[in-house]
């Protein structure tokens, strides 16, 4: 009789463990087949130039958006509404993070920054930590076309002009191959 006490609470406990085993394994088989997954899938990177800055102090390297740039960073936000957004990276200044934070804040992502210049790094970092996902970068019209070269697609633009503040490009950056860019206009017209 108290063998057959002690080997009950036993099976149970192997009946446990065997269960327990098996709910991990299909967890680890899904965790691999959604890394392949992502592995695979394209990588795609919206990139815009910061919104329209306050310029009536030349001397402030670091202005804040004008009512119009805040404008255009509602209608960003407003047009990747339904659209999946993994990441957002914006350089260090104030009118870069803001032309993200209405998407942000919808969003509750935080904001990384990157060097405005450092191209390279940029690139590694969305590919190391984001592919397969979907990433929103703002720079600066200086910038923002030298990272899509970084990616190895071409400029779908000559240049961007110091007034124009309503490009929107959509890079797909596939597992092989190379990316390709689409080119839109978004919030009200630039001049």
């Amino acid at each position: 009789m108290k063998l057959y006490a002690l080997l009950k609470p036993l099976l149970v406990l192997l009946l446990f463990c065997a269960v327990a085993c098996q709910s991990n394994s299909t967890t680890e088989t899904a965790m691999a087949q959604t890394a392949g997954e992502a592995a695979t899938a394209p990588t795609v990177i919206y990139l815009v130039r910061h919104a329209e800055k306050e310029t009536s102090d030349p001397k402030n390297e670091d202005p804040d958006l004008t009512a119009a740039g805040a404008a255009r960073a509602v209608a960003l936000r407003d047009l990747l509404e339904g659209q999946p957004v993994d990441a957002l990276y914006a350089t260090k200044y104030i009118r870069t993070k803001n032309t993200l934070k209405p998407l942000a804040d919808a969003r509750q992502l935080e904001m990384e920054e990157y060097e405005a210049h450092d191209f390279d790094n940029l690139k590694a970092k969305i590919l190391q930590q984001h592919r397969g996902q979907t990433v929103v970068v703002a720079g600066h019209s200086n910038t923002i076309l030298p990272i899509i070269e970084a990616f190895g697609a071409t400029r779908p633009v000559p240049e961007i002009a110091d007034g124009t503040y309503d490009h929107l490009f959509r890079m797909t950056v596939p597992a092989e191959g190379s990316p390709a860019v689409e080119t839109s206009r978004f919030g009200a017209a630039s001049h």
